[in-house]
């Protein structure tokens, strides 16, 4: 046999003895060890070792950029409304997937944000169109309390008919005035919308600072927690949900790739590192809580359907003789079988 031949003959044999343990009853013993080999690495290598903050930076970037506007994102959002819509949890109750002891915590925390609650309302009188908004809705109210005591009055003998005299009369004299309010004093129809959102504002944060509101809210909550929870295509139809959806990717992709946001995944990254990247790999492990058997127990579970999975589609086969070809090709192999 010529040289070539005894290579080329000792590479098929590595190719197959390779893909044997990779698809053969070895894969298991194989994977476990694999995991091991991974471990014993972690535990004498430090994170920043392993991998440079800036190259993560660089990934996390381009993900933000590429996968929010992806065909695959996009099938995947109204893939996702089908899901929610058929219902796939069947019937539950509220108290099933939220814990009554959170929705305390999360109350308290809300109502302590009262002040900054506070100093937003005020910074939206500013707003004419908000505050124009917040003066017909107290005007609302008023009419239909104003509408409720004259349907009461009216209900007593000899009462009705003087309350319906008085309120036209002022409707009258309220729309006259109105007219010529209008006309003559406009800034100060501003000034009176303003006036209106900031009572309007005032009512907002006494009812937040009311002890009664933590009591209430929770109230709601044990009213609603038992009863099961409706399903949501009775109350949206596909195309409605995967508008949303679109709507809710539209926002993604143009906030994922904004400035602001890629320095806050690289502050992210930049805090993670200075957490951990002096620390074992292993140390991270320990910390999530992931053991090594749990690793080796879906690294045994995933392994043999990816090799299998390979094999069936050839590429097995390919792959493994790529990265052996060179070897048996090399010169130094040449050397060693001209001189056996």
């Amino acid at each position: 046999m010529t040289t070539e031949t005894v290579a080329q003959a000792l590479l098929d044999a590595q190719v197959a003895w390779a893909i044997n343990r990779l698809t053969g009853d070895e894969l298991p013993e194989l994977a476990a060890k694999a995991v091991d080999d991974v471990l014993a690495i972690a535990e004498s290598t430090t994170m920043s070792s392993l991998a440079d903050p800036e190259l993560i930076k660089s990934i996390a970037r381009t993900i933000a950029a590429t996968v929010p506007p992806s065909t695959a994102a996009s099938t995947l959002v109204e893939h996702s409304a089908e899901v929610v819509l058929s219902n796939p949890a069947g019937t539950y109750t509220l108290r099933e997937v939220v814990d009554r002891d959170h929705v305390e915590r999360i109350t308290d925390e809300a109502l302590g944000l009262t002040p900054l609650v506070e100093k937003v309302l005020d910074d939206l009188t500013h707003s004419p169109m908000t505050a124009a908004i917040a003066s017909r809705f107290v005007g609302r109210i008023v009419n239909d309390v104003v509408a409720g005591n004259r349907a009461m009055a009216e209900k007593i003998p000899g009462v009705g008919s003087l309350v319906s005299f008085g309120t036209k009369a002022a409707g009258k004299a309220i729309g006259k005035t109105g007219e010529q309010f209008e006309a003559f004093f406009g800034d100060t129809a501003a000034k009176g919308a303003e006036f209106a959102m900031g009572r309007l504002n005032k009512i907002i944060i006494a009812t937040l600072k009311d002890p009664a509101t933590r009591d209430a809210v929770l109230e709601v909550f044990d009213l609603y927690a038992d009863k099961p929870i409706g399903r949501l295509d009775k109350v949206l139809s596909l195309d409605d949900a995967k508008r949303i959806g679109g709507l809710g990717q539209d926002v993604v992709i143009t906030a994922a790739a904004s400035e602001p946001v890629l320095k806050l995944v690289d502050a992210l990254i930049d805090g993670f590192f200075t957490v951990y990247g002096e620390s074992p790999a292993a140390e991270l492990l320990d910390e999530l809580d992931i053991t090594r058997d749990i690793l080796v127990e879906y690294a045994v579970a995933g392994a043999p359907r990816v090799f299998a999975a390979a094999q069936e589609s050839g590429e097995l086969d390919r792959v493994v003789r790529e990265q052996l070809s060179p070897f048996f090709s090399s010169s130094e192999v040449a050397a060693i079988l001209e001189g056996r």
